[in-house]
């Protein structure tokens, strides 16, 4: 069977090659018996006889390969814990130390959920990484319970967060910005370059959509003849298997036939000098400490590959669950999906597609925007064909503004409104109860840092809801302007300081049409025992019109 699947793909690209010739003049305007060369010439792509293998890394998938495949959210894994964000980024990701126990700031505690959420659909980028460090000895599988990647089981919860920690480092920098984009020729160019004492690579590869992303672990390069070169791979999809993905030196085109896993149909993928579909991260990037992307005063550097611009503060921004988002600027530039294709037209902004690839379900990719840009993000269900649980969060250097728990229906579509930097969220929707509304904040300089949730809020008929955090003056503002009815909410806080950890709770307030609520946090602590004060403006004209102290609920 798997002869006939190599038989039928080679005789596909031989067949598209000759097409290709036919449509565009004489076949020596696409193949010449010269070895390929690069744009600015010379001998780069190493030739051979037909069949010779003319690089070879030494790897064996057998062997060097992880015996057990890609996997999601199919199996009980531990996934990324503070010692791996710690170990990632440094001690800045700690709001404080318990012993050795690093307790996570409330934005670093809510990137990391965002990161083991979205690893639901498939682990294949850190099984990719792992497999080609341990062959290269720069991790030993003796760390692990064995002599070779092969012996490792994956039941051990200590290998599944080493997974989950090179998995994560595709979303941050140096990594993400040191990925390579480049033509088929160009990436068959480096990889020949690949040293097992020097640099190595992973391969992304992607739909023309640019979605589905799959990472794979070459190792070899074998001359297929007439310009056609094989690319020997390891395929987390396939334990034990060694996969071929072809490059056509005569139109600069690849190919590659790929499954989320071998019990679902594959499919082909496939693209060309223009589509920039294939691309390279180097091993050596995800060495270093990485960026923080949500500590104070952190950074990220936009774009990737040859041209990675210069690093400034950006935000993330993630949709963990099904559907859709859209982001606009306030000219109406766009970035996210429009009639099924992802564009970007917003100036300094950027994507990621995952690569996961296990599920079938990837998830949409993690967006990258100027962090003091004020964004209007739609969340379309028009794709659903069932009621869906999402959540939509914003991350940024030293904070974390977002919506958990949105119940997005088949054809709904709804708005929600950030300004990062006035700390402030609106969300708009014609559901009778909305999400809940989260906000983490760190505060280097200051006392203590803090998680906020407004949660269980009764909209009767709909409307918009803002939630801004002042967190200069240390109030939380609830602003029911533009409610259609009377609502009521929940209250949830953690405080988080140098030497202890409170939590406080607030059930059932009410949330009247066209109110402004108060709430004073940073006055409150265990130490405070008359709960955490109140404060309605009733009518929106800048007077409290009530006031109360609220007790602490779990109490």
């Amino acid at each position: 069977m798997k002869k006939q699947r190599y038989l039928f793909i080679v005789s596909l690209l031989v067949s598209l090659s000759l097409l290709i010739s036919s449509c565009g003049g004489a076949e020596e305007d696409y193949y010449t018996e010269e070895p390929a060369t690069s744009e600015a010439g010379g001998d780069v792509i190493a030739t051979g006889e037909p069949g010779d293998v003319v690089f070879d890394l030494g790897f064996s998938p057998e062997e060097n390969g992880f015996s057990f495949s890609n996997y999601g959210d199919d199996i009980p894994a531990i996934n990324l814990t503070a010692d791996e964000l710690r170990r990632m980024f440094g001690d800045d990701v700690c709001a404080r130390m318990d012993g050795d126990t690093c307790v996570l700031t409330p934005p670093a505690e809510q990137w990391m959920e965002q990161i083991n959420g979205a690893m639901a659909g498939g682990h294949c980028e850190g099984m990719a990484v792992l497999s080609m460090m341990m062959y290269t000895e720069q991790i030993s599988p003796a760390d692990f319970g064995g002599t070779l990647a092969s012996d490792l089981d994956i039941n051990d919860e200590v290998l599944q967060r080493e997974i989950a920690y090179w998995w994560a480092t595709q979303v941050v920098d140096p990594t993400a910005s040191s990925v390579i984009a480049g033509t088929p020729m160009e990436i068959l160019e480096v990889l020949q370059q690949m040293d097992v004492n020097g640099e190595t690579y992973t391969i992304g590869i992607y739909k023309e959509d640019g979605s589905g992303g799959h990472a794979i672990t070459p190792f070899g390069v074998e001359d297929r003849g007439d310009g056609l070169f094989a690319v020997l791979v390891y395929d987390n999809n396939y334990p034990g298997e060694t996969r071929e993905l072809y490059i056509d030196t005569r139109d600069n085109s690849w190919l590659y036939e790929a499954s989320i896993n071998p019990q679902v149909e594959s499919e082909l993928y496939t693209g060309n000098a223009d589509t920039y579909t294939l691309d390279l991260t180097p091993t050596s990037a995800r060495l270093t400490q990485q960026d923080c992307p949500f500590c104070e005063g952190g950074g990220f550097s936009l774009g990737g590959g040859k041209l990675a611009a210069q690093t400034q503060p950006l935000n993330q921004v993630f949709l963990d669950g099904e559907g859709h988002i859209l982001i606009e600027d306030e000219n109406g530039n766009r970035l996210g999906y429009v009639d099924g294709k992802i564009v970007n037209e917003i100036e300094g902004a950027s994507f990621t597609a995952f690569r996961m690839d296990a599920s079938g379900n990837a998830p949409e990719p993690v967006y990258s925007l100027p962090a003091t840009l004020d964004v209007t993000i739609s969340i379309d269900g028009s794709d659903l064909s069932e009621e869906t649980l999402t959540d939509l969060v914003l991350i940024g250097p030293g904070y974390s503004i977002g919506l958990e728990g949105i119940y997005l229906e088949p054809g709904q579509v709804d708005t929600a409104y950030f300004y990062p930097s006035d700390e402030m969220i609106a969300y708009e929707t014609e559901s009778d109860e909305s999400p809940s509304i989260v906000f983490g904040i760190e505060n280097p300089d200051a006392e203590a840092d803090y998680y906020f949730e407004v949660y269980g809020a009764d909209m009767v008929g709909g409307g918009t809801i803002t939630v801004w955090l002042d967190s200069a003056a240390g109030d939380l503002l609830i602003n029911a302007e533009k409610l259609n009815g009377e609502g009521a909410f929940n209250f949830y806080l953690t405080r988080i300081s140098d030497e202890y950890e409170d939590e406080f709770y607030a059930e059932e307030i009410i949330l009247a049409e066209g109110a402004l609520v108060y709430i004073n946090y940073a006055e409150w602590s265990d130490d405070n025992p008359e709960g955490i004060y109140f404060g309605v403006d009733l009518d929106g004209d800048g007077v409290i019109d009530d006031e109360y102290v609220v007790d602490d609920a779990g109490e």
